[in-house]
């Protein structure tokens, strides 16, 4: 007899321990959508001069593209170099918000090899000090050397705006 409430005690323990310990799911179509588009690239090379960084990344048509970071525009970037977590991968995420750039990250490798022709700290040219020149007057950072505008950003139906 007395071992009746015990086994039933045990008996609710085992079972509900799932249920106590059992994550939230949550549908995708429940989750608040962000205002934020964030897009990765893959970062192949990098030029960095007393103007900033000139990024070479492969764009989403497999092209090889820049983005220029000046040093003026510094609280809109961050550099990373994080230690045996990204495999050695060099890549940068890009923070959009209302088609304008808030944000990059870039996670540079731990180690990088400036013997190769793609990584380079050296002085910029000409062309390229224009472009970090425009940018900063723009207070905007552009994927791409057109600092003219932005290309128009294609959207999937339903997405949200």
């Amino acid at each position: 007899m007395k071992r009746v409430p015990i086994l039933i005690a045990l008996l609710l323990f085992v079972f509900s321990t799932g249920a106590l310990m059992a994550q939230q799911t949550v549908r995708l179509g429940d989750l608040p959508k962000s205002d934020y588009i964030i897009q990765i690239y893959q970062v192949i090379g990098f030029q960095e001069g007393v103007e900033g960084y000139r990024i070479t990344f492969i764009d989403q048509k497999n092209e090889p593209n820049y983005i220029y970071l000046p040093t003026e525009l510094r609280n809109r970037y961050e550099v990373y170099r994080p230690q045996l977590n990204t495999y050695a991968q060099n890549f940068f995420i890009l923070w959009q918000k209302g088609g304008k750039i808030e944000r990059v990250e870039w996670y540079m490798p731990p180690v990088i090899n400036y013997k190769l022709p793609y990584f380079a700290i050296k002085p910029f040219g000409e062309k390229d000090k224009e472009i970090f020149k425009a940018i900063v007057n723009r207070d905007e950072i552009v994927l791409g050397t057109d600092i003219g505008g932005l290309a128009p950003q294609i959207r999937a139906p339903g997405g949200g705006e």
